[in-house]
């Protein structure tokens, strides 16, 4: 299983622990690989916690360097594969579906007058047959 890790970029740290910790320590102690972006809220948080428990873990981002990576010291930053060059969000977004098995998003920014960028990408996640990661 390779897994891409998406959500809202205003997650907080408690709401990010309650919605991902289970299923990303789920996914870890199966032996899953990772994809994840390098935007703020979700992304991040996903590494914070990542770093410290899985070397298999690829970020891809815009342009010649990630916004944000966590500390290489002592972790297992150091192994992960850093991918770049995509020339926008979309042909990024793009690369880390085809990349992947399965998704694992949490969307709680969508209402009924305005549906999220993370809906959207769940719905494409799908469209393309991505399963999504179950509840442990």
């Amino acid at each position: 299983m390779r897994l891409y890790i998406l959500g809202n970029g205003n997650v907080g740290f408690d709401a990010f622990t309650n919605l991902y910790v289970p299923e990303l320590a789920s996914a870890v102690a199966s032996g899953a690989g990772f994809v994840v972006c390098d935007f703020r809220g979700t992304d991040t948080l996903a590494m914070e916690w990542l770093k410290t428990q899985t070397a298999d873990v690829e970020v891809l981002h815009v342009g010649e360097r990630p916004r944000y990576l966590p500390d290489r010291f002592r972790t297992r930053v150091s192994a992960w594969t850093v991918t770049g060059g995509f020339a926008s969000d979309a042909e990024r977004d793009e690369a880390a579906l085809q990349r992947c098995t399965h998704v694992l998003g949490v969307d709680f920014n969508s209402d009924d007058k305005r549906t999220s960028g993370t809906a959207k990408m769940l719905e494409r996640a799908e469209a393309k047959g991505r399963a999504r990661l179950p509840r442990p």
